[in-house]
């Protein structure tokens, strides 16, 4: 196919993208391989830093009075910049050379990542159970032990953000208070910086996170799972819990009024975009927190309907998120982030295999890289057996579905650990 390397300034609706020069997962987009439609695409792709993309001319449009290149020629991936800003009409030619296949990481290197993560979010359930036992019995919460905890898991999600999504897969079917508020701060911060949201603003956003359902340590102990049916004295005290939460941050002196709304408003997914948050200036986060806050309790169960899986979940909101552009974007950046099949799932085959993902495949997101440890008669393979599904003949495996690994029994470290053997 022919393909041409051009600076992002000449990159026009109608032409096919069919590569970056930035790491998928850098973007917004689920793939780097796409007709544009709209300008607001290609802005979105300068927001991100990109500085040259590939075309492909048989896709889409070409170069305005420029011919296509010939189709013997071949064409680098991913150009790095050799020059300074996006701006730049003229770079240099950046050398042709043959597709090479895309770095995967070791399976050492990702038990090791996942391993660490592992580890840190055990610390944060410590330290996170030991704030909420103390509000409970304080009625009021240790500010400077809660902006640690959200300060630590923002930078682990900077840093080992896939290894750091991973570990929530892990976590109780039947998660407590000090788990769901993690939860949500750990996914919230990952979709906070999805977005582009600034440092303080991340801060502030993790800290309603943790803090969202703090009220609730002043409920009866048997209330804070919500029962499946509430009578209506129950469902009253329980919707109390918002106040409560309030009414607690203002005791402790936490009374920016843009961390308020976020605990008193939380529960505002479908509702109109604007929440009536009193003096809240920045509502943005508070949205945020309540498709989080919805996804992470269709997880579990707690919204009336029975648990789901996480494709189920996102299928879910995204359908319920129709009626609101500002609730579909956000929905559909919790896609973008979540991934079709992320790194570290665990995933059935058509063929009845199971396997872990190790590696993404940019442009291919349906086509992972695999390590099986299952074979079609659920007999574990060990070794694991590498599986890239790139490979695979037309009509071969792909992947069925997303299984949990709780539900499942595969302990992904293990496996990871087996493979690098």
């Amino acid at each position: 196919m022919p393909k041409r390397t051009i600076p992002i300034s000449r990159l026009k609706v109608g032409m096919y993208l069919s590569g970056l020069d930035r790491s998928w997962f850098r973007t917004p987009f689920l793939r780097h391989s796409f007709l544009i439609k709209e300008e607001k695409e290609i802005e979105t792709l300068r927001k991100c830093g990109v500085a040259t993309v590939i075309i492909d001319t048989d896709l889409g449009k070409d170069v305005e009075n420029e011919p296509s290149p010939l189709k013997n020629v071949p064409h680098p991936p991913s150009v790095q910049a050799t020059y300074t800003t996006a701006a730049d009409d003229h770079p240099a030619q950046a050398p042709r050379e043959p597709e090479p296949s895309p770095a995967r990481p070791s399976p050492l290197q990702l038990a090791a990542h996942f391993s660490e993560a592992r580890q840190q979010r055990e610390r944060w359930l410590a330290q996170a159970k030991t704030l909420f036992e103390k509000t409970r019995a304080a009625d009021i919460i240790e500010a400077h032990d809660a902006q640690t905890i959200v300060d630590d898991v923002l930078k682990t999600v900077l840093e080992r953000q896939a290894a750091c999504l991973a570990v929530l897969g892990l976590g109780h079917l039947d998660a407590n208070l000090h788990e769901h508020g993690l939860t949500v701060c750990t996914l919230a911060l990952t979709l906070g910086k999805f977005i582009n949201f600034s440092d303080d603003r991340l801060h502030l956003l993790g800290l309603g996170a943790l803090l969202h359902d703090i009220g609730l340590t002043k409920l009866p102990r048997h209330m804070i799972k919500r029962p499946k049916a509430m009578t209506p004295a129950q469902q009253t005290l329980y919707q109390t819990h918002t106040e409560e939460g309030r009414r607690i941050l203002q005791k402790s002196g936490l009374t920016a009024p843009d961390l308020l709304a976020m605990i008193s408003y939380h529960h505002q997914f479908e509702k109109p975009a604007e929440p009536t948050a009193g003096s809240a200036s920045d509502t943005a986060p508070l949205k945020v927190i309540s498709v989080i806050d919805q996804y992470d309790e269709l997880l579990s169960g707690q919204t009336g309907l029975p648990p789901m899986s996480s494709s189920q979940a996102l299928s879910h909101l995204y359908q319920c998120s129709q009626t609101h552009a500002e609730w579909r974007d956000l929905v559909s950046s919790l896609i973008r982030v979540v991934g079709i099949y992320p790194l570290y799932s665990v995933v059935s085959l058509t063929s009845g295999e199971v396997g872990i993902v190790a590696a993404l495949t940019p442009g291919k997101a349906h086509l992972p890289y695999l390590y099986l440890c299952r074979d079609k008669f659920q007999r574990p393979c060990i070794p694991p057996t590498p599986l890239d599904l790139t490979q695979e003949p037309e009509g071969g495996r792909l992947v069925k579905e997303l299984l949990d690994p709780r539900r499942c029994g595969v302990n992904i470290e293990q496996v990871l650990e087996q493979a690098a053997a």
